[in-house]
C-alpha cells in the first residue's frame, strides 16, 4: 500500500506571511497539529507545529517554571505575550527543516520515518515538491485495522465456505 492510498488530500497550509494569530487560528479551528508553510505554487517551505507556537510565547523552560505563581497571572501574561506577538509571521516561526514524504512511499516506510523522528504527521509531497496531502499516524493505524479486519473477515468467510461443502 502506498502513501496516497490513504493520506488526507485537505491539508490546511499557510505562507510565509500569515500571522501569528492566523497561525493560532488555523491550528485550533482546523483540529490540526501541523501546518506546511508554502510558496504561491503550493512548493513546500517548511512547517509549524503547535509546539512552534507555544515555543514562541515561552521559548525558554525556565520562564515557564516562573510564570506558575498563580494561574491568573498566567492567562494575563500569555494573553499579553500574544498581543505581543502580532508582528511575527510564519516565516519567523517555521522550521525549514521538514521531514517529508512522497506519494508513492510505501505506507510502512512512511511510518518508520514518522516513528524514527518521533512526529505524528508528514507532509506529503508530489514529484514535482508540491504539497499533495497529508499521513499521520492515525491514517496509518486505521488503514492497518481496516485491513485486517477485512483479512479477518475474509478468512472466516473461506472457512465457512470450507466447512460447508464438507457437508
Amino acid at each position: 500500500m502506498k502513501v496516497h492510498h490513504i493520506m488526507s488530500r485537505s491539508v490546511v497550509t499557510v505562507t510565509p506571511q500569515t500571522t501569528f494569530s492566523d497561525l493560532w487560528k488555523a491550528i485550533f479551528q482546523k483540529h490540526v497539529n501541523a501546518l506546511p508553510v508554502v510558496d504561491k505554487n503550493n512548493r513546500l517551505l517548511g512547517i509549524i507545529t503547535r509546539e512552534d507556537l507555544l515555543s514562541a510565547l515561552y521559548p525558554d523552560y525556565r520562564s515557564v517554571i516562573d510564570q506558575f505563581t498563580g494561574v491568573e497571572e498566567q492567562f494575563e501574561e500569555l494573553e499579553n505575550a500574544l498581543r505581543e506577538k502580532t508582528a511575527i509571521r510564519a516565516k519567523d516561526v517555521m522550521n525549514a527543516h521538514v521531514i517529508f514524504t512522497r506519494h508513492d512511499t510505501p505506507v510502512m516506510r512512511a511510518l518508520s520515518r514518522m516513528i524514527a523522528r518521533r512526529l505524528n504527521q508528514l507532509p506529503v509531497l508530489s514529484p514535482e515538491d508540491r504539497v499533495i496531502g497529508v499521513i499521520t499516524k492515525g491514517d496509518v493505524f486505521y488503514a492497518l485495522f481496516k485491513k485486517h479486519a477485512l483479512w479477518q473477515k475474509t478468512q472466516r468467510g473461506a472457512a465457512q465456505r470450507k466447512t460447508s461443502k464438507k457437508k
